[in-house]
């Protein structure tokens, strides 16, 4: 099957084949709610149709959190012929279709497949290059996405919901070996698993590699890595 020619279509598509599987997650107090691929879509089609008379490839402004709300509304400018746009280096730096759609299979390449659903935890502002591209990913391959609008919180969100997948700076990989390493000193220790059950690739962000110890720590335990996270 051909690949979609940009994320909206990519969103339309799972919608389609998976219009009950539930896509994005968000807390409410103790409980989650998810929306689930069909209601996104819906709602991204209702919400374009109001954009129609954008100028096509044109940026629109908003406050870009890690809220399901947020990616409705840049995947409706997306749909409506929008552009989005990233900082680098402070700067904005506007991205085509072509673009986000490469930047997704980028993040899979370094990934790699997996016979299950893949997990990822999103924090912060979806202006981060980074976090664009994981989204896009996540979009383009059907990854859950789990949202967290704190990205103090990013670490300790992932222990809890146990994502396949973990991006973050070395100071956050090196906070999240520690629960690791927590986790296994409870019951399961003598099992040989993957952290979490299901951890399987690490992604570093930001300009520093990892150092050598913490790259065999998550080597041993056969988790793939990144040596810098690849926009």
């Amino acid at each position: 099957m051909p690949a979609p020619p940009n994320l909206p279509a990519a969103l339309f598509r799972h919608a389609a084949s998976h219009p009950g599987e539930p896509w994005l997650f968000q807390a409410e107090g103790w409980d989650w709610r998810w929306h689930t691929w069909g209601e996104v879509a819906r709602e991204v089609m209702a919400r374009a149709e109001g954009l129609e008379g954008i100028a096509a490839g044109s940026r629109y402004a908003f406050a870009y959190t890690a809220r399901p709300e947020d990616i409705i509304l840049d995947l409706a400018v997306q749909a409506a012929g929008g552009g989005a746009v990233v900082l680098r280096n402070g700067q904005p730096v506007e991205l085509s279709a072509a673009d986000l759609i490469a930047m997704a299979k980028r993040i899979q390449e370094r990934i790699g497949p997996t016979g299950r659903r893949d997990i990822v935890v999103l924090s912060g502002s979806f202006e981060i290059s980074e976090e664009r591209a994981m989204l896009s990913w996540a979009t383009l391959t059907g990854a859950a996405v789990v949202l967290e609008p704190n990205p103090a919180l990013r670490v300790a969100t992932a222990a809890w919901v146990r994502p396949t997948v973990f991006h973050g700076t070395v100071a956050e990989l090196a906070a999240l070996r520690k629960l690791v390493e927590k986790e296994r000193e409870g019951w399961f220790r003598r099992r040989s698993r993957l952290p979490f059950r299901r951890l399987r690739s690490v992604l570093v962000t930001g300009s520093e590699g990892l150092p050598p110890e913490e790259e065999a720590f998550w080597m041993e335990r056969g988790v793939g890595k990144a040596d810098r996270f690849d926009r």
